[in-house]
């Protein structure tokens, strides 16, 4: 088969996978599923966690070897986008680049893998530590003789989830655990979002968890992970703004001042043009970068696009999300109206693992400490 073949195969099996996603929202209520779940108190739907599971949704970036699909980051991509599209609450990004990306990196025979793929559990990861001001401290968990201590922040959907892959200190360096929200000595304190989602506040007091891996691959397991996630965050956000736009552009179609579509003033016509902009070029980026990101295997190169893709889906994200709140008028300001949501989701996913300013800094650090190195 020539190489252009292959591209064009490789285009039609993530177009199908696109049809397939967002056949299985849309049929779910779309976005009004997350209002109602919103509404409910939060957290997602186990349900349709099984769904996406049977759709092949968790596995794709799963190794064929491993029981997965082996579609690659480009698929996944194409997921994240869909589920932006419908700000969907389940933590399907989450699995797919953190608890996937932990476990088919360093124990790829663990049962719990199988189960995640299967949509039968889910896993949360806790990594990061609150420091004495507010932000991002040194890690002070510790593991020993089977058990945890200390405390972990910031966990992305820890409140629903059937168990935490914690990265903790052991006695011979960092290791990797599973630990059960039903063990002693565990507690969760819930931490509301903008979008009605809530971060986990784990407590650890001699609680008891099962060693999966230890050593310096641990840390480069969750480096590589959590650039996985920052890559899919990127094409989430890129599905967020796409659909965005879409309500907008539809809105301003019949929205009528002075007997006429506020769609026909230019000026409107003219911030919609550049928003449309905005949405292609973020998508192409992000596209590229999810691709390149299969094709690299250096680390730190893998990391720089993750952090390129995030930055500039956040740019935009922001700037379309909170100008079609003002294309909306005053009524875009009411929880009635759609497009508040997407703002909502757009300010939370933005924050995570990293803003547009974080991931900028990362990447010009990155490229001057490669420069200095040639």
């Amino acid at each position: 088969m020539v190489q252009t073949d292959m591209h064009s195969s490789d285009q039609e099996d993530l177009r199908l996978l696109r049809e397939s996603v967002r056949t299985l929202f849309d049929r779910a209520g779309g976005s009004s599923r997350a209002r109602k779940l919103r509404d409910a108190g939060g957290g997602w739907d186990s349900e349709m966690v099984r769904e996406l599971a049977e759709a092949g949704v968790f596995g794709v970036t799963v190794p064929e070897q491993a029981g997965g699909l082996g579609m690659g980051l480009a698929a996944g991509g194409v997921i994240a986008e869909e589920v932006g599209r419908v700000i969907a609450p389940e933590p399907v990004v989450a699995t797919v680049g953190l608890s996937l990306g932990l476990l088919r990196r360093l124990c790829p025979d663990h049962p719990g893998m199988s189960r995640l793929v299967a949509g039968e559990t889910v896993l949360a990861v806790a990594w990061q530590e609150r420091g004495p001001n507010g932000g991002p401290g040194k890690a002070t968990c510790c593991y020993a003789e089977g058990k945890l201590t200390g405390s972990k922040a910031w966990v992305a959907g820890a409140v629903g989830a059937d168990g935490f892959l914690v990265v903790a200190e052991g006695p011979d360096g960092p290791v990797l655990v599973l630990a059960e929200p039903g063990a002693s000595g565990f507690s969760i304190e819930r931490r509301p979002q903008a979008d009605g989602s809530a971060m986990g506040e784990l407590s650890f007091s001699g609680t008891p968890a099962e060693e999966l891996a230890r050593g310096a691959a641990v840390q480069d397991a969750l480096a590589e992970a959590i650039s996985d996630a920052t890559a899919l965050a990127a094409a989430e956000l890129v599905g967020l703004s796409g659909r965005a736009f879409e309500i907008t552009l539809d809105y301003i179609k019949t929205r009528e001042q002075f007997d006429k579509p506020i769609g026909s003033f230019q000026v409107i016509q003219h911030r919609a043009v550049d928003l449309n902009v905005m949405c292609e070029v973020a998508q192409a980026g992000v596209r590229e970068a999810l691709a390149l990101m299969d094709a690299e295997t250096d680390p730190k190169a893998r990391a720089r696009l993750a952090s390129r893709a995030k930055a500039r889906a956040v740019t935009a994200a922001r700037k379309i999300t909170r100008d079609a709140i003002q294309l909306h008028g005053a009524v875009g300001y009411t929880d009635e109206f759609e497009v508040g949501l997407y703002l909502n989701r757009a300010l939370v996913l933005s924050a995570w693992l990293g803003d547009d300013a974080y991931h900028r800094r990362a990447w010009f650090e990155a490229r001057e400490e490669e420069g200095a190195a040639q």
